[in-house]
């Protein structure tokens, strides 16, 4: 994602990540966002000005035939802005924003790896019969994502907002500092996160963790974890839904 236009030149204020507030914010002209991640942008433009939001093409790493096919040639215009006659003047923004209460990996109570694969993660697709990780609530873990596969993935955590400890052993890049809970992982790549737990305990209903890409989440890409009070264990799953059923998840 980029503007184009002269208000490229300025670049915009990006002040947010997925779950809340950077801890200040930063000037961009590009920003890379995989389906599922969210960022709030400010741009500052003169009376009568036009801008365009645009998609530029992603560098994924895959050979030619997987880059072009794939989407990762495209280039297109996603809307344009068109700055009124008359602006009323609107402050900058301040040079800090929030303190981060993420957790930092210090204090994880246990670490879990994940590789993530087509075939699906640690080697098996998605099963709703299956409960694959219990975690005690009021816990913080590090997670260890490592993708090897040739293809680019993202990995999506439900319930919780996580830290992102390093990318590849180096510090992540300012627009990954906040809360997320999104993440895009090229192949070759290794990301640890730092994620707690705090919402309800609830040892009959899992949450999921998946590659926020459609189709491959479609083939399998996914897990089940659920979250219980110190001590507890989870409960035996629920059988699948039915063609004539329908059963919510978080």
């Amino acid at each position: 994602m980029g503007t184009t236009g002269p208000a490229a030149s300025l670049g915009c204020r990006v002040g947010s990540a997925d779950g809340g507030l950077l801890e200040a914010p930063y000037t961009t002209s590009r920003l890379r966002l995989s389906p599922g991640e969210r960022a709030e942008i400010v741009l500052r433009m003169q009376p009568g000005e036009q801008s365009v939001l645009r998609s530029y093409p992603l560098d994924a790493g895959l050979d030619f035939w997987n880059q072009r096919f794939g989407g990762g040639d495209d280039s297109f215009d996603v809307m344009q802005l068109r700055a009124a006659p008359t602006l009323r003047p609107s402050a900058e923004l301040p040079g800090a924003l929030v303190g981060s209460v993420l957790p930092t990996g210090e204090d994880s109570a246990r670490s879990r790896f994940f590789e993530l694969e087509m075939s699906g993660i640690n080697g098996r697709k998605m099963d709703m019969s299956r409960v694959d990780e219990t975690v005690t609530r009021g816990t913080a873990e590090t997670w260890t994502l490592r993708n090897n596969d040739g293809m680019p993935h993202n990995f999506h955590v439900h319930d919780v907002q996580f830290r992102i400890l390093d990318i590849n052993g180096a510090a992540p890049p300012p627009p990954l500092r906040g809360p997320k809970d999104t993440v895009f992982i090229p192949s070759g790549s290794t990301v640890r996160i730092a994620l707690r737990f705090d919402g309800p305990a609830d040892p009959d209903t899992p949450y999921m963790y998946h590659c926020h890409l459609l189709y491959h989440e479609d083939r399998g890409m996914m897990g089940q974890f659920v979250v219980v009070d110190p001590g507890r264990p989870a409960a035996a799953p629920k059988p699948p839904p039915t063609s004539n059923s329908h059963q919510q998840y978080n």
